[in-house]
């Protein structure tokens, strides 16, 4: 593995430089993943309790990000007792490229027994390696590439694809990722895993959100996804969420025929 696949951004004093491991397959750009992990370690940063817990994040995919020096942002829009809203901002120069905004909450301890359960699925081990983007696609090398990804029902699945990823890079170099970091930099993928059915792109999505209960435990983010399209080349894919332990949450997003070529 060459120097510009063992992590996914450098650091050059003020900001961030993404990597060839952080590409997407459409040109010289960074992919989504990279960019949300990139901001969801901004905003945990910048909680201001460590017993409030990051709920939902959404991020807005504005613009293309190129693959040259990054700035990133973060302002507290509420901060309160329970509840702690942050906007984070990946930027240009003066172009905000990608905005995210999270919302934060309280823990505390309920009584009764633990709600998680098993995946639905079987878990990571023993399954073969695969790709998440079919190579006889030809598309350009990048994070897609570089993502494990262990395939219960891959995307020719009519109902539901179901997949074991994890990113087996650090975000930044000699800093692993903590979950709510790595969850964010894989959950960009469920457009590219789910199902392709007949209207097949193929697609791009341009935004995520993800609902979460539970911190991811281990290097394995499991997900059953399922993508709905129209003629008008608009859809929504959506996926359950899951560690070998249980459901963790969910993730959307919205998502747009890219034309080859």
């Amino acid at each position: 593995m060459s120097d510009a696949t063992r992590t996914l951004f450098e650091t050059d004093g003020t900001g961030f430089v993404p990597t060839e491991a952080a590409g997407n397959p459409w040109g010289e750009l960074t992919g989504g993943g990279p960019v949300a992990g990139l901001l969801a370690r901004a905003i945990e940063r910048a909680a201001a309790d460590p017993e409030l817990f990051v709920a939902r994040m959404t991020f807005d995919l504005m613009r293309p990000v190129p693959r040259e020096h990054v700035a990133v942002s973060t302002r507290t829009l509420r901060s309160g007792k329970r509840l702690q809203v942050i906007e984070a901002e990946l930027n240009r120069g003066e172009e905000t490229l990608t905005r995210a905004t999270a919302q934060l909450l309280r823990r505390s301890e309920l009584d009764g027994s633990n709600s998680t359960s098993v995946p639905p699925f079987t878990g990571p081990d023993g399954i073969a390696d695969g790709s998440l983007i079919p190579p006889e696609l030809g598309l350009r090398w990048g994070v897609h590439d570089v993502v494990d990804v262990r395939w219960i029902d891959d995307q020719s699945s009519p109902d539901a694809s179901r997949v074991w990823m994890r990113m087996p890079v650090p975000l930044l170099p000699t800093e692993p990722m903590t979950p709510l970091v790595h969850t964010a930099t894989l959950v960009d993928c469920i457009s590219a895993a789910s199902p392709i059915g007949e209207l097949f792109g193929p697609w791009i999505n341009t935004d995520i959100t993800c609902y979460l209960h539970r911190e991811l435990a281990g290097e394995w983010l499991g997900m059953e996804i399922r993508r709905d399209v129209e003629t008008s080349g608009i859809g929504v894919a959506r996926a359950r969420l899951f560690d070998t332990y249980g459901p963790i949450g969910t993730a959307q997003e919205a998502v747009l025929v890219n034309e080859l070529g």
